[in-house]
């Protein structure tokens, strides 16, 4: 067939209902050459209203296949998440020594000098993570042997936070005993005091032991990593 006639017939089948993509099957005519045909073409009811069924067609199997394809992801996450689960078993003194360490390394206070401008040696560690605590309060119990009765406590909360609820919820998590436990309201210049209440409902927890000789343990794990891995 010539153009002439593709488009004859083309003519005929959009009439007739069918889809741009049921005449590109037929005549291989790009979409941007039948839509120019077509734009002013007027459809009558019939061909209008079956269009439009196979339009809705589409449009749910394209919400069925968008399903299927968004369960299968996350069914894919979860099998690549219990993989690594299983990798690890029963940590043993060594690697929980690396964990509350690395652990340290990124949300520890880590800066001191022995002069009259700066405090003396500390541990302080916070997150807004409950299982992030537990697991460094672990690394403090069994291998720094710290009691969880030493441990001093202070809650960062916002404006508009009570602080009886964010001492019980955190006091619940930790089991540390609660006359541990103080409050402090922080206001971020960013924030501007505007920051939302949902992000943060119970503050952050701040983990305190004022020991020397604990914190150059951690700063000796920390230095051992180093020298392992990058240097």
């Amino acid at each position: 067939m010539n153009l002439r006639q593709d488009y004859q017939k083309a003519l005929e089948l959009r009439l007739e209902g069918k889809t741009y993509g049921e005449i590109r099957k037929l005549f291989k005519i790009p979409k941007s050459t039948l839509s120019g045909w077509f734009s002013k073409l007027e459809l009558g009811d019939k061909a209008k209203k079956l269009l439009s069924k196979k339009q809705g067609n589409g449009l749910l199997a394209l919400g069925e296949f968008n399903k299927a394809r968004t369960i299968a992801i996350k069914n894919e996450n979860e099998e690549i998440r219990e993989t690594f689960e299983k990798q690890v078993y029963n940590l043993n003194t060594k690697e929980l020594a690396l964990i509350g360490a690395a652990l340290y390394w990124g949300e520890g206070y880590k800066n001191f000098t022995f002069n009259k401008k700066t405090r003396y040696p500390y541990l302080s560690f916070g997150n807004s993570d409950p299982q992030m605590i537990l697991v460094f309060i672990y690394f403090m119990e069994r291998i720094l042997k710290i009691p969880r009765n030493q441990i001093r406590t202070q809650i960062m909360i916002y404006p508009g936070i009570k602080p009886e609820e964010a001492i019980s919820y955190w006091q619940a998590i930790t089991k540390i005993p609660k006359e541990n436990f103080r409050c402090q309201v922080a206001i971020s210049r960013a924030s501007q005091g505007k920051r939302p209440k949902h992000l943060l409902p119970y503050g952050t927890l701040q983990l305190r032991v004022s020991k020397r000789r604990e914190f150059f343990k951690i700063r000796g794990l920390i230095d051992g990593i180093i020298k392992s891995l990058v240097l």
